[in-house]
């Protein structure tokens, strides 16, 4: 398991902008996304690759250009994109920092979540590329329905008009599914009083048509005894097996599989890098869909590099909603936006 206290060290170096060679770039950090991907790996044999010890812990995020070499095609005050690792300033190939992408009427932090490619692209892609989109009147359940993926997920199967139940852990995420996002049901896998399999059956009568899992484990086991025939599951994550980092005998695999054959039901597993193709069409999609208030991102924004560890610890251990940030150089801190909501709590 993840501690923040023990497997985290904050470290102060310097960085010398004279020292730039000719095609590197200085830059300070602005804001930076936890993602869960950043779990996978910590440990050997990552499927993501692996972090050596004392390496910097990876990060996307966004920030200026202080200093750059003399062949570097970035110009000092330019704002980049790119993997700029958990740290307030990054030297990097000017070519491995791409100039940030804005969108009309969007907050900036909306290249990480919204229109970032690890949260809303990610969904958006899942959601409509991976397998046959939902339908009206179908049912749809998505699991970690409460985070950067899972939200927009609900919210794009909400606009097709399927019927979608969320699953989250806690009431206060469940209340946060259907008040904040409008879905019509949530399963809360932490109750104590229903289990899993008696809040489907409240909650899911007719059974599942369309089930968008970036959890895994238990929980897409007891989806997969309710799916129907013709039923479509997407694989987009699974966070509960994570800490195992889907290492051979470490992750707990689905023993209903066998409920896809007898109901002629299909799974299919994806990576967004997988369909860059898409991503101009997805850019189009989610910007008209939030234009016409169909989908938002809620933020959840932690302040320093010093609480980048804590950060993910929330993230890996379900305590945010939304898309978990981290403000580096506090530039969040005046910005307002009527759509994008964000919560510190």
């Amino acid at each position: 398991m993840f501690c923040a206290d023990t497997d985290v060290e904050l470290k102060t170096e310097e960085l010398k902008p004279h020292s730039l060679k000719s095609n590197e770039v200085m830059v300070e950090t602005h804001v930076l996304s936890c993602d869960a991907f950043i779990r996978t790996i910590l440990d050997e044999e990552a499927y993501h690759g692996v972090v050596e010890i004392d390496g910097t812990l990876p990060a996307i995020g966004y920030g200026k250009v202080i200093a750059a070499g003399p062949e570097a095609n970035l110009k000092v005050g330019t704002m980049v994109s790119g993997m700029m690792g958990a740290q307030t300033h990054t030297v990097i190939q000017a070519n491995q920092a791409f100039r940030m992408t804005t969108f009309p009427f969007m907050s900036p932090t909306s290249s990480l979540g919204l229109m970032g490619l690890t949260s809303g692209l990610t969904a958006y892609v899942g959601l409509f590329y991976v397998c046959k989109r939902p339908r009206k009147g179908e049912t749809v359940v998505v699991t970690g329905a409460a985070g950067a993926v899972g939200s927009i997920a609900a919210q794009l199967a909400k606009s097709t008009k399927a019927r979608v139940i969320g699953v989250a852990g806690g009431e206060k995420k469940c209340n946060f599914l259907k008040d904040e996002l409008g879905l019509d049901g949530a399963i809360d896998y932490k109750n104590k009083q229903a289990s899993l399999e008696e809040q489907l059956a409240i909650n899911c009568p007719n059974g599942i048509d369309y089930i968008y899992d970036n959890v895994g484990g238990s929980i897409l086991d007891s989806l997969l005894d309710k799916i129907n025939p013709k039923g479509r599951v997407v694989i987009c994550g699974a966070i509960s097996q994570y800490s195992g980092n889907l290492n051979k005998g470490k992750v707990q695999g689905p023993s209903n599989y066998l409920k896809l054959a007898e109901r002629g039901a299909e799974m299919k597993g994806f990576n967004v890098m997988q369909y860059m193709w898409r991503i101009p069409m997805a850019l189009f999609g989610m910007f008209f869909m939030y234009m016409r208030n169909q989908v938002k991102m809620t933020e959840h924004i932690e302040d320093g590099i010093s609480s980048f560890p804590n950060a993910l610890h929330k993230m890996f251990n379900g305590g945010h909603i939304g898309k978990m940030l981290v403000d580096v150089n506090g530039s969040l801190k005046n910005e307002k936006n009527p759509v994008i909501q964000k919560k510190q709590d």
